[in-house]
């Protein structure tokens, strides 16, 4: 009885399911009964099945699965930048000039988005040599500032690039498994 019960259940539930079907004026508009599956149906919580046929890198796209897998490694990476930001905004960078009379100390202004997307440095604290300040020249003394600023900057610049290198490699990782899974235009 239950078989035949559940049987009738599904039977009846098919045919007159019309929560997605569109409205119908009277009983002689009747569209044909076919039995159609829309592909997101098929595809919301996993990978469209490959095409046997396909190219390869063809054939399916990532599902919604993916795609929510996806976001949370984008939130991972998010965040690991965010990490390294804090972390190189409290290191202290030095740039010297005039053979080390001269130390000016670099602070990295981690990138303020959408607003200010590039990173920027800024010269906090500035030690000169008494007996170099008392026998330079003003002029030499410009030349020499100019020179510690833009060697901390230097030094700054190649800190960030090493400290960022294993967050760009994180980031070809998922875009490479991004890239496998979306199709190719043709």
């Amino acid at each position: 009885m239950t078989k035949l019960a559940t049987i009738a259940t599904i039977v009846f539930t098919a045919t007159n399911a019309s929560a997605f079907s569109t409205s119908r004026s009277g009983g002689n508009n009747v569209m044909s009964r076919q039995t159609t599956v829309s592909s997101t149906s098929l595809n919301l919580f996993g990978s469209k099945p490959k095409d046997p046929n396909a190219p390869e890198g063809q054939g399916g796209g990532p599902g919604m699965m993916d795609q929510l897998a996806m976001f949370k490694k984008a939130q991972e990476l998010a965040q690991k930048k965010n990490d390294l930001d804090k972390e190189l905004s409290n290191e202290k960078i030095m740039g010297t000039a005039a053979d080390g009379n001269i130390e000016v100390e670099i602070s990295y202004i981690p990138p303020q988005l959408p607003v200010n997307p590039s990173p920027g440095f800024e010269a906090s604290d500035v030690n000169i040599n008494e007996e170099y300040l008392a026998s330079v020249s003003a002029e030499d003394l410009s030349t020499a500032l100019v020179e510690a600023i833009r060697d901390g900057e230097k030094t700054a610049t190649e800190k960030v690039t090493e400290k960022y290198k294993s967050l760009e490699e994180d980031m070809q990782k998922i875009m490479g498994s991004a890239a496998a899974a979306t199709p190719k235009p043709q």
